[in-house]
Parts: C-alpha cells; sequence; structure tokens
C-alpha cells in the first residue's frame, strides 16, 4: 500500500508542478503583453503631443488669416 500512495502522491506532485509551469508561462506572456502596451501607449501619448503642437500652430494660422480676411474685407468697403 505504500507504494501506490508513493505512486499517488508522485503523480500528484507531477500535476501541480506542470500547473505550475503552465502558470509561470501564463504571468511571462502577459507580462510581455503589458509590456509591449506601455510601449505603444507611450508612443500614442507622444502622437497626442506632436498632434496637440500642430493644432496650436493651426489656430494660430487660423487666427492670422482670419485677421487678414477682416482687413481685406474692411479695404474692400472703402
Amino acid at each position: 500500500m505504500d507504494a501506490i500512495d508513493e505512486d499517488g502522491l508522485y503523480e500528484e506532485i507531477s500535476k501541480l508542478k506542470m500547473c505550475l509551469e503552465e502558470k509561470c508561462m501564463i504571468i511571462d506572456t502577459l507580462t510581455f503583453q503589458v509590456a509591449e502596451r506601455e510601449k505603444h501607449n507611450e508612443k500614442l501619448k507622444c502622437e497626442i503631443v506632436g498632434l496637440r503642437k500642430d493644432l496650436e500652430k493651426t489656430k494660430a494660422l487660423n487666427l492670422i488669416f482670419a485677421r487678414g480676411s477682416e482687413t481685406l474685407d474692411e479695404i474692400i468697403e472703402v
């Protein structure tokens, strides 16, 4: 009977070891995916900053054009 119990324990230990290895692989995969997402998010943040700068430049140009248009309208009225 002791041999049967030892075999059963060995089998249970083997199953637990495999389960632990699978979980470790899952954790490694998820850690990698999180790191990739963080890199992607950082790129997107940089892109947002660039787009905001472009938007501010565009707003400034629109203001210049609007003032120019108003001046042109005044000239035409005279």
